[in-house]
Parts: C-alpha cells; structure tokens; sequence
C-alpha cells in the first residue's frame, strides 16, 4: 500500500512539473484610438494608447504613412499635405510577439477656414498688404477686371469679424506692377497709402493720401517708400530717395521735416524694412550695380543698424546671397522685404526667397533658400520662433531657423501676417479661373501659433 502512495506522489509531481513548462497564454493586443480621424491640414492628432498584454510592452511604433514614424507610446502628429493616410500601429512584447491595429485618416484642406470677399468676382485680385486699424483687419489688393480691359484698381478691404462681411474702398484707379504697400494712419483721420511700383529703370513710389471718408487729398509718384515706423509724434517714412538709403521724417500729420540718406555709408541701395528695438533701429535692404537697363546684377542684402537720432552705427552686407549671379529686372525690388527680432534676441531677414537668422549685430548663423522665388511672402515673430510663408507653404520655426512644423496652403503669394489675438491672420493671393480664364483670389485666414487653421 505505502508503495502506491509513493507511486502516487511521483505521478503528481510529474504532472506539475509538465504543466508549469507549457507556455501561458500570450493576450497581445494592439489597440489605439485618435483625437479626430477626419482634420484639416497641420491639425494635430493625438494617440491614445489601449493596447494590452499579459506580457510586458517593450516597443511600440507608429508609422503614420507619410513618411514619418514615431516610437512614443502616445505622440502628437500632423499632416502637411490633403490626403488619406493609414496610421499603423505595431507592438512587440518581451517574448518578441508582435501585434499591429490600422486606423484610416482623412485630410482636407479645408477652404471654409479660409474667407473671400465674394464682391471681386470676374476678377483678378492679390494681395499686396495686409494690416490692422481700430481692431479690425484689412488688405491691399491690386484689382484687374477680367471682363473690362479697362478696369483696374489698388483697394483697401476691410473685414468685419462680427458681421463677417467685406467692405472695399478705392485707393487709386490706377494699378501698375506692384508687390508691396503699406497703409499709415496719420492723426489727423488721413492715411497715406504707399505702393512700390515697378518704373523705368527703377522702383518706384506712389503715395496717395486720403481723408476719413476715403477721398483722395493728394496723389504723387517719388523715390521708393516702403512703409514708415512711429515715433511718438513723427513718422519716419523709409526707403530710397535718388537710388540711395533714405529715410524722411513727417510730422504727425505727414508733412515732410527732414530726410536722412546714407549715401556716403551704401549707394545704389534701399531700405525695404526698418524696425524698431528699443531706442535704436535695424533697416533692412539690398544694393545693386547701377543700370540704365531693365535689368541689372550684383544685387545683395544687408542690414543697418541706426542710433536713436537715425544715423547709423554698424552694417553688414551679406554675400552669400545667391542673387549676386543671378540677372534680376526692377520688379525684384517691388515686393516685400522683412526684419523680424526673436525673442532670443536674434534677426530674421527675407526676402526674394532668402531667409537669414543673425545675431543681434548682423552675423550671419544661417541661410536658408527657400523654393520658387517670389517677391510676395510673410514673415511674422511668435514665442520662441517665428512663422514664415513661402510658396503655397506655411512653416513654423525655432530661433536659430530650424523648422518645426511645415503644412501646405494654397497661397502663391502672401502679403504678410498680423498678429490678433492668439491668432496670425494672412492674406494670400491663390489660383483659380473666371469663365475659363486663369485668375487669382485673395483669401484671408488665420492661424495659431502651431499653425492650426483656425476659424475667423
């Protein structure tokens, strides 16, 4: 009897030792979900992981079918261009088991975010500034009927945020090859509205002054203005005046006091943009060969840097721009032309597609050339960065010009951003056809500063 309980206890051991080499059961599950799977372009989507295993996750990876992974558990993305992606999930647990899970995702670029002033319609529109004025934000269009020969303008439209309506006042009808304007809001009621034309062997400015009602007072064509900055109760109004540097200071009512040029520092040169920083300014601008041609070379940037009494202190000229060997016409120098300062307290510089982070003296850290030249883009600061447009493409930056986020748009040309609120609005000239006939509209949006269209 003690011998089949021996035998007994032999067997039981036997049996439990063969059940405890039988592998357990392996519950790998790859699971996810995401914040939306229908979204615009540059709108971020958010993972949320529910995976599960009775064995340790060691990997997860997410391929998101545009060329680009992740390995975070649960990561943010986005999408850059219209399209429908799959975003596929694989897992892998310490037993070297795999799982995957395949989510489908929709993306729209969505033209309701973006607005247009339907009141243009059988014509061809771009935009050639964009502002703000008593909390509401307005453009510079050039406007050219496509249906009469004849009829062509410079507009002012303002856009009501509350009503969501567009209200349009002639600026002059006149409309030449221009790319850039800016509007300055005097305070007596009037403005001045200073538009950069291309003229006979050089670039050109028209001024219109109008009154509250928006009638013209005066109108007069002179050496290139750009724009004017404040100061206090002058306005200093920049550009060139007989082809060198200039700058004109106005009193509060526009009147001409005084003119600064820079003739003995650059010649054959301009001020595109001037900015204030502090008590001291930096003018952006380029400089060029003389020509009595429509064309010309040896076109090159540079920066000045101009005390609180506007004379200048430092400058620096960058030859590294790849306009040096290129033949360029006047219409290269009707567009726009930016400085910006970070917040670190470095430059960005832009223009004809070149775009230049520097150090707070002018020193080049880096050049960046960006893909079809056009005069006609923005260039806007944000905490830690800044946003810049280029050909139907918005990119978001660090600092030092390192690119963070880059989502298409349909805008050709960008007459710049203005900041209200939490928002960058933009005003971008985009294709489309009137009865056949190749046209460009103006759309007007808005974007956070992650480059999230956002509804205005």
């Amino acid at each position: 009897m003690k011998k089949i309980y021996f035998f007994a206890f032999i067997l039981l051991n036997l049996l439990s030792s063969c059940s405890s080499d039988t592998p357990e059961e392996n519950n790998l599950t790859a699971a996810f979900t995401l914040s939306a799977t229908t979204v615009n372009v540059g709108d971020d989507i958010k993972v949320t992981n529910t995976s599960k295993s009775s064995k340790e996750i060691v990997s997860y990876t997410f391929n998101f079918g545009n060329e680009t992974s992740s390995t975070e558990k649960e990561p943010t993305f986005y999408y850059s261009r219209a399209g429908e992606y799959n975003v596929k999930l694989v897992i892998k647990d310490t037993n070297g088991t795999v799982a995957t899970s395949t989510i489908k995702v929709t993306v729209t670029e969505e033209n309701s975010l973006l607005l247009t002033n339907q009141l243009v319609g059988g014509s061809d529109v771009y935009p050639i500034e964009i502002g703000m004025q008593d909390n509401k934000i307005f453009y510079t269009e050039s406007y050219r009927s496509v249906t009469t020969s004849t009829t062509s303008y410079y507009r002012h439209v303002e856009y009501n945020n509350d009503a969501k309506t567009f209200t349009t006042k002639i600026i002059t009808e006149k409309n030449g090859n221009s790319g850039h304007a800016q509007t300055t809001y005097l305070n007596n009621g009037n403005k001045i509205v200073n538009i950069i034309q291309s003229m006979s062997y050089y670039a050109g400015t028209v001024e219109t002054e109008l009154n509250a009602d928006w009638s013209p007072v005066k109108s007069s064509s002179s050496g290139a203005i750009y724009g004017s900055v404040k100061n206090n109760d002058q306005y200093y109004f920049y550009g060139s005046y007989d082809k060198n540097p200039a700058i004109e200071i106005r009193n509060n009512e526009g009147k001409l006091v005084s003119r600064k040029t820079y003739e003995s520092t650059v010649k054959n040169a301009f001020i595109g943009n001037l900015i204030k920083t502090g008590t001291t300014y930096v003018a952006f601008g380029g400089k060029y060969e003389t020509s009595t041609t429509n064309e010309f070379m040896n076109y090159k940037p540079f920066v000045l840097f101009l005390n609180e009494n506007l004379e200048i202190t430092s400058q620096k000229t960058f030859d590294t721009s790849t306009l040096k060997d290129i033949v360029l016409d006047w219409n290269s120098f009707n567009g726009s032309f930016k400085v910006i300062k970070l917040t670190n307290g470095n430059l960005a510089l832009y223009s004809h597609n070149e775009l230049r982070i520097t150090t707070a003296q002018g020193e080049e850290l880096k050049l960046i050339k960006l893909p079809n030249n056009s005069n006609i883009q923005g260039l806007i600061e944000i905490e830690n960065g800044f946003i810049a447009s280029s050909f139907q493409k918005l990119e978001k930056y660090d600092n030092n010009g390192n690119v963070l986020k880059s989502i298409s748009y349909p805008g050709i040309y960008n007459a710049g951003f203005v900041k209200k609120g939490d928002l960058y609005y933009f005003a971008a000239g985009c294709g489309s056809s009137y009865q056949n006939i190749s046209i460009l509209e103006i759309k007007l949006g808005a974007v956070d500063s992650n480059l999230n269209f956002k509804k205005i």
